[in-house]
């Protein structure tokens, strides 16, 4: 029983191992602390350290946008999402636009039919550095758009935003902690000029479970050069869902715990 046991855990370890090797993630700083035997799922950290204060990534403090043109964007996310092991097909938008004074952006995040937070939470979401591709697949987005290279290995604190990831939206604005979340602020660190490090207007957001799968993301697209929301999207996109990493959902974290059980046991 015990060998059983024991090569179930280490197919268990193949495929962690298999994931992580596929989609490396490029959002663990090098410097200053080693981040081996750190778990991860689908390019993400699946838990921050604790956050360090005025802890920041080579690059120094963000930077206050200024001067932003008139512009609006809006990220409707699609039907089905990326990863539907929630059992819940998440529907809305998030919409950002240039405020009257240039400075920074101000963003409506408007969204339904989210996982229970009590089992899937708090969610997560954030603007990531690549846009989505045709197929849907959230894992190719790769990592927060994150100028400053600041990583994920400290959690950011959000009285102090400037030392965050720009793409940090949870983290300098709060968590997702209900099923149906309607909220707005202004976001000093984005930008809509073309070529900034801070633009996003070409990127995608993502909403994350707590243990960091991609439930769901949509890209960015320009509704209005103004700072209004124009003409709402006629319907939600629809696309072919990407069939990879993501297929595991939710229950990766389960695994790599349960095969952490399973080692113990065959060695109590």
């Amino acid at each position: 029983m015990y060998s059983s046991l024991f090569i179930s855990a280490l197919g268990g370890l193949a495929l962690v191992h298999a994931q992580s090797e596929a989609t490396p993630n490029p959002t663990i700083p090098a410097i200053p602390t080693s981040t081996v035997g750190i778990p991860t799922i689908e390019g993400a950290l699946v838990y921050d350290g604790p956050p360090v204060i005025g802890y920041t990534g080579p690059g120094g403090n963000a930077t206050i946008q200024n001067g932003n043109p008139a512009a609006t964007f809006q990220a409707v996310f699609p039907t089905p999402e990326f990863d539907s092991a929630t059992g819940t097909t998440i529907s809305g938008s998030v919409t950002a636009m240039t405020p009257a004074n240039g400075t920074g952006v101000m963003l409506m995040v408007s969204l339904a039919n989210l996982p229970d937070p009590a089992i899937y939470g708090p969610l997560v979401y954030h603007i990531h550095e690549l846009p989505v591709p045709s197929d849907g697949n959230c894992t190719a987005t790769m990592a927060h758009l994150d100028p400053t290279q600041r990583g994920e290995l400290h959690a950011c604190e959000a009285m102090a935003p400037q030392t965050c990831q720009a793409g940090d939206l949870a983290g300098k604005h709060g968590n997702i902690t209900a099923t149906t979340w309607n909220v707005s602020y202004t976001d000093l660190y984005l930008s809509t000029t073309p070529g900034s490090p801070y633009y996003f207007g070409d990127l995608s957001v993502v909403i994350h479970s707590s243990n960091a799968t991609r439930l769901t993301c949509a890209n960015f697209t320009m509704v209005s050069a103004s700072n209004t929301t124009g003409p709402a999207p006629s319907s939600t996109p629809t696309i072919t869902p990407f069939m990879g990493a993501a297929s595991a959902g939710f229950g990766s974290a389960s695994l790599f715990g349960g095969v952490m059980v399973a080692i113990a046991a065959f060695f109590l």
